[in-house]
């Protein structure tokens, strides 16, 4: 059995977001009580939350990024929200590690997020079993 303990930063976990979780990250940032005045991002990128937190973002608001940030954190074995985002978008796999790294690639995706700001991509079981 996994044990979820330690703390992980908002910055390092909002480095995940896409923004097609339907309002799962907002969601989880107001339950933790965590201010984003921009209405998308926390205002404090070096607040910490304690891991277990990010694990509830995930399985009870369906927060992507919690859940990637947890998948590279233990190693976990799941679909990388990130990178079915960024195939969804691009049409093109592999992208999730150089979209960590890539402030031109961070970029270019603001520029197509406009054409999915309604979307929203499901998490597979998968995901939630892997967290459970």
């Amino acid at each position: 059995m996994r044990t979820w303990s330690g703390e992980i930063s908002v910055g390092d976990w909002e480095q995940y977001y896409l923004g097609l979780d339907g309002g799962a990250h907002q969601k989880a940032l107001s339950a933790l009580d965590i201010a984003y005045r921009d209405g998308v991002r926390a205002d404090e990128p070096y607040l910490t939350v304690p891991v277990e937190s990010v694990r509830r973002a995930a399985l009870e608001f369906g927060d992507h990024a919690a859940a990637d940030v947890l998948r590279d954190r233990f190693d976990l074995d799941s679909p990388s929200m990130l990178g079915r985002g960024l195939q969804l978008v691009f049409g093109e796999d592999g992208l999730e590690k150089r979209f960590l790294d890539d402030p031109a690639l961070q970029l270019r995706y603001i520029g197509y997020r406009r054409r999915f700001a309604k979307y929203v991509m499901p998490m597979p079981a998968e995901v939630r079993k892997a967290l459970a």
